[in-house]
This record gives structure tokens, C-alpha cells and sequence, in this order.
């Protein structure tokens, strides 16, 4: 009796101040599921763009249109003034491009890591860290250290960041030349180009035509693909 007037002069003391508990997927739920890259056919590809707590990965060669997305879901994710972490193994990134793309550059932990090792840590570590609506990992490496990177980086690696994503708020998105993650990943897309138009001289890429192609999705139906236009922001690579 003592314990249940106790605790009834406790719910009177705090009123408004009482918040039902919620389960970690609930509390999740009050933000947008899914970060869109602002593409109206890849978005539709994947189903209202890339899911939160899920490890996805977008593949593809240089100028294959892979950064140029990329860059677009981070502009999307920024401007709707969440804060993104990029891990940087590939040392790729360009401020001046991504602030030409929309990227708010305020807005992102730009992590350098020296090498893949190196950046699958850091990943996993910002996984752990909350606040980040999206976590970036670009591993397009030189293709020789990547191909030897990926005979070296086991299936369980793949399955533990999955894991980290999937107790956090976050999107994890990995760039990569050639698909690495296996089934770990929710969704993959493989991007590929279709024609590219050149301006200047010397020549810089300004506009390419490519297909994305989605051949991992684990609620979907996969080998369907779009075909999108892409500007590429003053850089020679997208």
C-alpha cells in the first residue's frame, strides 16, 4: 500500500513532465526511415531511398556516377540539418565539390583514415557514437590495394558493422569500386555509365548518363535498374 500511494504521489509531482518509455525501435521511428538522395528514380528504386540501422553499399568505376550520388544523399542528409560522418579511405574527398553539390560542409565529420583497416574501425566506432543520421564509408581505393584489401577483410567484419548500424540511428552507406560487403548489406546498387560529355581543355566531365542498377535488396525485388543524368560539380570525377 505504502509503495502504491508512493508511487502515485510521484505521477501527481511530475504531470506533464511524464514521458512513456519507449522501445529503441520506437524512438527511431520518430525520425524519417529512410534518407533519400534527392533522385527521384533511385529513390523509387530503393524503395523511398536508404534505410536507417542498415548497412547498404553503392559499386561502381570511376565516373561510373557513384560519387556524384553520393554526394547527393549527403547534400539531402545536411540540408535537412542532420549532422554526417564521412570516413575517408580512399582520401577522395573534395570540399569545394561537395559545397558545389549542396553539401552543408558545417555539418560533416570529415574522418581520414590512412588505410582500409584503419577506416573499417573508424566506422565502427562512429556507428557507437550517436547523433549521426548517415555514416559514409568510401573504400574506393586504387584497385589493386583494393582487390588485396578485400582478399584480407572476412565476412564477419561485414557482419559486425552491420550489426553497429543496426543499434544505431544511423544509415551506413560504403562506396566501393567493386562489391565488397556480400550479404551483410541490405541494399547494393552497382553503378555503371552509359555515355559522359566532356567540356574545357583541358577536358572535365560535365554531365553523365548512367544506370543504376539495384542487385541486392533484402525486401525487393533486385536486377531491375534506372537510367539517370548526372552533373558533375566543376571535378573531373564522379
Amino acid at each position: 500500500m505504502q509503495t502504491a500511494r508512493a508511487v502515485e504521489a510521484l505521477l501527481r509531482d511530475l504531470g506533464s513532465r511524464l514521458r512513456r518509455g519507449e522501445a529503441a525501435e520506437a524512438a527511431r521511428s520518430s525520425h524519417t526511415g529512410r534518407l533519400v538522395t534527392g533522385l527521384g528514380p533511385i529513390d523509387a528504386l530503393l524503395g523511398g531511398g536508404f534505410p536507417r540501422g542498415r548497412l547498404c553499399e553503392i559499386a561502381g568505376h570511376p565516373s561510373s556516377g557513384r560519387t556524384s550520388l553520393a554526394l547527393s544523399l549527403l547534400a539531402q542528409t545536411t540540408r535537412a540539418g542532420e549532422t554526417c560522418a564521412l570516413v575517408d579511405g580512399a582520401d577522395g574527398f573534395d570540399p569545394s565539390s561537395a559545397n558545389a553539390a549542396g553539401v552543408v560542409l558545417e555539418q560533416v565529420l570529415w574522418a581520414r583514415a590512412p588505410g582500409w583497416s584503419e577506416a573499417l574501425r573508424s566506422t565502427e566506432q562512429l556507428l557507437e557514437a550517436p547523433g549521426f543520421g548517415l555514416v559514409l564509408l568510401d573504400l574506393t581505393l586504387d584497385p589493386r590495394l583494393s582487390r588485396a584489401s578485400r582478399m584480407h577483410t572476412p565476412p564477419a567484419t561485414w557482419t559486425r558493422l552491420a550489426r553497429a548500424a543496426a543499434g544505431s540511428d544511423s544509415a551506413l552507406v560504403v562506396l566501393s569500386l567493386a562489391r565488397n560487403t556480400g550479404t551483410a548489406a541490405e541494399i547494393v546498387l552497382e553503378m555503371r555509365t552509359t555515355r559522359a560529355s566532356f567540356r574545357g581543355s583541358p577536358a572535365l566531365l560535365e554531365e553523365l548518363e548512367t544506370e543504376a542498377r539495384l542487385v541486392r535488396h533484402r525486401t525487393a525485388p533486385v536486377e531491375r535498374s534506372v537510367r539517370i543524368r548526372l552533373r558533375s560539380p566543376h571535378s573531373s570525377t564522379a
